[in-house]
């Protein structure tokens, strides 16, 4: 798994490929959110397109990423899930709790000013 970071404006794009699974890797997604939160980026967009699979580990490290930064009262929106990801968002119910885009520009949007 690779991670790429980006600021976009106030935006925090965080890009993902590879495997998301289990392992020492995991720990490293977890502290790209927690240092949005020390650095007071409250706006995260989670880029999921190269994303190939992901497993239970992986969705627990993005709950936890949106659960950071909820609670220092910013948000979490994802990008680009692929359909075998989307369909995993659908199965765990979490979809209900994730924004999700397609478009970047409509994603960044999303945040508003």
């Amino acid at each position: 798994m690779k991670i790429k970071e980006e600021m976009k404006g106030d935006v925090l794009i965080v890009s993902l490929s590879g495997k998301v699974i289990g392992g020492p890797e995991l720990m490293d997604v977890k502290t790209v959110f927690q240092s949005a939160v020390n650095h007071d980026v409250s706006k995260v967009l989670l880029d999921l397109g190269k994303v190939t699979w992901m497993d239970s580990s992986g969705l627990g490290v993005i709950v936890s990423g949106h659960t950071t930064l909820s609670r220092a009262g910013g948000s979490l929106r994802i990008l680009n899930a692929t359909k075998k990801i989307h369909e995993l968002f659908i199965i765990t119910k979490l979809i209900t709790i994730f924004e999700t885009y397609n478009d970047e520009q409509e994603a960044l949007n999303s945040f508003g000013e």
